[in-house]
């Protein structure tokens, strides 16, 4: 094997270990926010795009780590046939990744801005649900301890009893805007770093698969 073929071998081995790399990064994100917003299914049933994003990191994750795997095993064996089909695999990936980027970064802002009016509805509505979402996002109303008015506040609305004015958390509002604006940067840069990363992989996958082709040939010679 030339210098070049090696280079392109091992550089195409460590980009998929990468790769694995960042479709865990992807999955634990998806488990994570997943988790966190189980209490505040009630808001998140009037956007599809938050619901479904976690799941589409979870599953993009997922794929990433097996075709990475995939990758690695195709770039050792110098196999023509497991390159081509990793290199199919990845290209999918790319177009995924990049929709999934493009939908957060588009309809966010848009979201965002819907999060307190959801969180004032739930609240209005059931008091007792909305002490779900303050669990789980350690919050206080959707503006803080005063949309309780002169009513007592809920253990929900406190890390400490008895819960008072004084130690209770900031509002919800505030929290869970920001904490879906950074879900939604992190998901969407790994996305594009990832995807153009493939992009390059995909290059060198099809590079190594012409050499391994090319070998083949030359051994029945």
């Amino acid at each position: 094997m030339g210098c070049g073929e090696f280079l392109v071998k091992y550089v195409l081995f460590f980009a998929n270990l990468f790769f694995a790399l960042a479709g865990l990064a992807l999955l634990g994100l998806g488990i994570a926010v997943e988790l966190r917003i189980s209490n505040a299914a009630e808001i998140l049933d009037k956007s599809p795009i938050f619901q479904l994003t976690p799941i589409g990191a979870m599953v993009i994750g997922s794929i990433i780590f097996l075709v990475a795997f995939f990758g690695c095993c195709g770039a050792i064996r110098e196999s023509n046939c497991m390159l081509i089909v990793y290199s199919i695999f990845m290209i999918m990936l790319m177009i995924l990744k990049v929709t999934l980027a493009t939908l957060i970064f588009v309809k966010q802002d848009e979201l965002l801005t819907n999060i307190p009016v959801w969180l004032n509805e739930t609240f209005t509505r059931d008091q007792v649900a909305f002490q779900g979402i303050e669990k789980s996002f350690s919050c206080c109303g959707p503006a803080g301890a005063a949309s309780y008015g002169l009513a007592p506040l809920p253990a929900t609305c406190c890390a400490n009893t008895p819960c008072t004015l004084i130690n209770a958390y900031s509002g919800c509002g505030d929290i869970v805007t920001e904490f879906f604006e950074t879900f939604g940067l992190a998901i969407g840069s790994v996305a594009i770093v990832v995807g153009a990363i493939e992009l390059v992989a995909v290059v060198f996958s099809l590079c190594l698969a012409n050499h391994a082709r090319n070998k083949n040939r030359r051994s029945r010679y």
